[in-house]
C-alpha cells in the first residue's frame, strides 16, 4: 500500500474515534477494534504479535519493554490487523505477526507497512503541522523540539525526528 493510503487508514480510525491531540489512546483503539490488549514480560527481540483465533484477536505486548515501545507495538500491530487482513494464514482461521527486529529493517512490505502505519497513528501529520507550527524551532532548537515533541506524543526522539523528517518538516538530524 503507498503511503498516502496508509497515513489515509490512521486518519480514518482517529476520526472514527474523536481523536484530536497527542498522545493517541492505543490501547482505546485497540478497544473500540474489539483487539485484546495483552501485556507479558518476553524476550528482548520479541515486542509483540497480532494473534487472530477466528473471530478472537489479541495484540501480545512485551511488558518488559519501555513504554513508548509498547505503545510503537500496539500501533504497529493495528496496522497489521487493518492493512494486512487476510495473509500468513497458518491454517483456515488462525493467524499469527510477530514485532520483532527484523520489523524495522525495511525488507518486508507488511513490516514496513505496519511501521508508517504506526507513525502515522501516534504522530499524526495534522497533530504535528499544528504542533511544530506552534514551535517554530530554528535550526539551533531542532534537537530540543524533538526531544519535546516526543515526550508529548509518548514516542522515541528516534521515532519523532524520523517522522519528523519523512513529513519533509526537518532535514536529516546530524
Amino acid at each position: 500500500m503507498q503511503r498516502k493510503g496508509i497515513e489515509r487508514e490512521a486518519r480514518k480510525l482517529l476520526e472514527a474515534n474523536a481523536i484530536t491531540r497527542a498522545p493517541v489512546p492505543v490501547e482505546d483503539l485497540a478497544m473500540a477494534l474489539r483487539i485484546d490488549v495483552r501485556y507479558s514480560e518476553g524476550s528482548e527481540d520479541v515486542s509483540g504479535a497480532l494473534i487472530r483465533d477466528g473471530a478472537s484477536v489479541v495484540i501480545a505486548v512485551n511488558s518488559a519493554q519501555h513504554e513508548n515501545r509498547q505503545r510503537f507495538t500496539i500501533a504497529h500491530e493495528l496496522g497489521h490487523y487493518l492493512l494486512h487482513k487476510v495473509k500468513l494464514h497458518f491454517d483456515e482461521d488462525f493467524r499469527i505477526d510477530y514485532r520483532d527486529t527484523t520489523s524495522s529493517d525495511a525488507t518486508k512490505r507488511e513490516e514496513v507497512e505496519a511501521n508508517g502505519f504506526a507513525a502515522a497513528l501516534l504522530m499524526p501529520e495534522l497533530f504535528l503541522r499544528r504542533d511544530w507550527l506552534r514551535a517554530q524551532p530554528d535550526d539551533a532548537a531542532i534537537p530540543g523540539a524533538i526531544r519535546s515533541l516526543a515526550m508529548k506524543y509518548k514516542v522515541s526522539p528516534k521515532a519523532m525526528e524520523l517522522r519528523l523528517v519523512n513529513l519533509s518538516f526537518i532535514s536529516p538530524v546530524e
